[in-house]
């Protein structure tokens, strides 16, 4: 599976999974394994594919610590801490 990213004409940016995609009259459709149709956009802005990240298994249950003393395991993303500057 590939990830796609679609922005819609509102400007929301949405992150899909798909197989394969096709665009034609009708717009962009994103499939599913199958065929099974994952999405439709019959109009938008821009799409463009995004590279999966794949974790290492050796370092997926490792964590760390943030700046603000949370502990996160490695496959979340955390934003960093307001500092008022």
């Amino acid at each position: 599976m590939a990830q796609y990213e679609i922005k819609d004409p509102d400007g929301q940016i949405h992150r899909i999974e798909a197989v394969n995609h096709v665009l034609d009259s009708n717009g962009l459709t994103l499939y599913a394994s199958g065929s099974a149709v994952v999405a439709i956009f019959p109009k938008f802005a821009w799409m463009r594919q995004v590279q999966a990240v794949v974790a290492d298994p050796a370092t997926s249950t490792d964590t760390g610590s943030t700046n603000a003393g949370e502990t996160t395991t490695s496959g979340e993303v955390v934003a960093p801490a307001a500092t008022g500057e």
